[in-house]
């Protein structure tokens, strides 16, 4: 089944900026622009917008090596880590998905600390992937 997003975009002078269709598939996607510009990527996931790339998926095994190393447990539940703090949120109930446990892990949010420079960008794609599979189910 092919689902296709359209997404308007107000026409830039500077840029030529136009609508924009992109298919999703098990099949190789194609995105074209107003430029007439076709882009072709393998599938897995990975959407290209704006030249920036989704970050793939990490390695679990290791995310549970950096759950621990943070110190995520002391906040948080989650039964995988065999953690049980309580200032933060309870993983196990809450089943964040990867776009919200990478934000809250770059960027922090209300008594949790941002850990983008203390952690790199494998590290939270690993840590991501441990929470999202330790919490899917």
């Amino acid at each position: 089944m092919i689902a296709a997003v359209v997404v308007f975009a107000k026409e830039s002078e500077e840029e030529g900026d136009a609508a924009e269709v992109t298919e999703t598939s098990d099949e190789p996607t194609t995105t074209q622009t107003g430029t007439g510009a076709e882009t072709e990527t393998e599938t897995g996931g990975e959407t290209e917008t704006g030249g920036e790339t989704e970050t793939g998926a990490g390695d679990a095994a290791a995310g549970e090596a950096v759950f621990a190393s943070a110190g995520c447990g002391g906040c948080h539940t989650l039964e995988a880590a065999g953690s049980s703090g309580n200032i933060g949120p309870n993983l196990d109930d809450s089943q964040p998905d990867a776009a919200l446990v990478e934000q809250r892990v770059r960027e922090g949010a209300g008594a949790m600390p941002a850990f983008e420079g203390e952690l790199d960008d494998k590290q939270i794609a690993d840590v991501t992937s441990f929470v999202v599979e330790s919490t899917s189910g």
